[in-house]
């Protein structure tokens, strides 16, 4: 009789532990379910952002955008800049300043280059034919400095790549005068092109 009693107990208790084991499965599963569906609902809510916001950067690459926009306002910017600054260096004209502008003939870009007496660049490019905006200022300096004017020693070097299609358009105190590139290297501008330098001649 005890044992069946015992039974009864044993088996009635396993079947509380069984419900409320079921019962702890279920909430916790319903708990789960939960935070998956609020996590699901930020994810969706974070990719609905993020595909918003790459529609919106794919509109500024789009024609007409805002990044063609500023590319063709930066060009024109650029352009205008260049042009004053080309304007500006023109219209400096110290009249007792020297200065040397280069002009090339024929079709192609010629390279040319100043070196100081260290050897080292003071301008190197190739240039366009036609007489090019750039001022060398070898006496004094201009009232003025932009993007196209530089100060050279009066010893500086020069190299041209076309040497007979390099011409020198030189502004000297109180005088102009176009020279022809000497048929020889140039190791010094003052003297290979006679340049007119009053502190230095004394004249």
């Amino acid at each position: 009789m005890k044992f069946k009693i015992t039974l009864l107990v044993v088996s009635l208790v396993a079947i509380v532990l069984a419900i409320t084991n079921e019962i702890r499965f279920i909430e916790l599963k319903k708990d789960l379910q939960s935070q998956f569906n609020r996590l699901n609902t930020s994810l969706n809510q974070k990719l609905s952002e993020t595909d918003k916001k790459l529609f919106e950067i794919e509109s500024y690459f789009n024609p007409n955008g805002i990044v063609e926009k500023f590319i063709v306002a930066n060009n024109f910017l650029e352009k205008n800049m260049s042009d004053l600054d080309k304007i500006i260096t023109n219209l400096d004209e110290p009249a007792d300043a020297g200065y040397i502008q280069i002009y090339i003939i024929g079709h192609n870009d010629v390279w040319t280059a100043f070196r100081n007496s260290d050897g080292k660049y003071v301008f190197q490019g190739n240039l366009k034919p036609g007489l090019n905006p750039y001022k060398f200022y070898f006496f004094k300096t201009p009232k003025v400095e932009t993007q196209y004017t530089y100060q050279i020693p009066s010893n500086a070097s020069f190299k041209s790549g076309v040497p007979e299609n390099t011409y020198f358009l030189i502004k000297e105190p109180g005088q102009y005068r176009l020279l022809k590139h000497p048929n020889k290297d140039i190791t010094n501008i003052m003297v290979d092109l006679n340049l007119y330098i009053p502190t230095v001649t004394g004249k």
